[in-house]
């Protein structure tokens, strides 16, 4: 069984100030996307993209998307952000449910457990989430914390935040 990396975008890889989720929607909305380079080449931190492809050749992980994000791009468009942005290996191995289930009342936690709830209620299943502090704010203090690596705003999946990633998936592989 393949170890999942529940990811969100915002604060882990998407830390630019001017290149964001809102210039991404223009970018569908208008059907403009080769129109922004300098979009998709900032739009992730390269450093978070390095740490996150680490992670992925140690584990071989499938992926699932937990982020704001879902709620206005499907996962064709998920997918091609992704692929533009250097990280096709993510799209290559997003899970067959790509992303935790959102509504309007929904919070991170809530929405991860009813992720796993569907996947890993009767069989373990290695993971790691990937959020932030703002985010993911309901994961300390809860049964999720501790396969939960939260990165700082503006500063994303650092190489701190990579090692605490890798020890958490080698606790669980073992």
């Amino acid at each position: 069984m393949r170890p999942v990396v529940i990811c969100d975008f915002d604060d882990v890889l998407a830390v630019h100030r001017e290149h964001n989720s809102f210039q991404v929607l223009e970018a569908f909305k208008r059907a403009a996307l080769d129109d922004a380079p300098a979009l998709w080449k900032f739009l992730f931190d390269a450093s978070a993209c390095k740490n996150l492809r680490t992670l992925y050749e140690e584990f071989v992980p499938e992926f699932v998307i937990s982020s704001s994000w879902t709620s206005f791009l499907d996962r064709t468009q998920i997918s091609e952000v992704l692929r533009r942005t250097g990280l096709a290996f993510v799209a290559e191995n997003l899970h067959q449910d790509w992303c935790t289930p959102r509504d309007e009342g929904s919070y991170r936690l809530t929405e991860i457990d009813g992720w796993l709830d569907l996947h890993a209620l009767g069989t373990p299943l290695p993971y790691v989430i990937l959020d932030d502090h703002l985010s993911g704010q309901s994961l300390p203090g809860s049964h999720l914390e501790e396969r939960a690596v939260l990165c700082d705003a503006w500063v994303g999946f650092t190489h701190p935040k990579l090692r605490s990633a890798q020890k958490i998936l080698r606790g669980q592989l073992r």
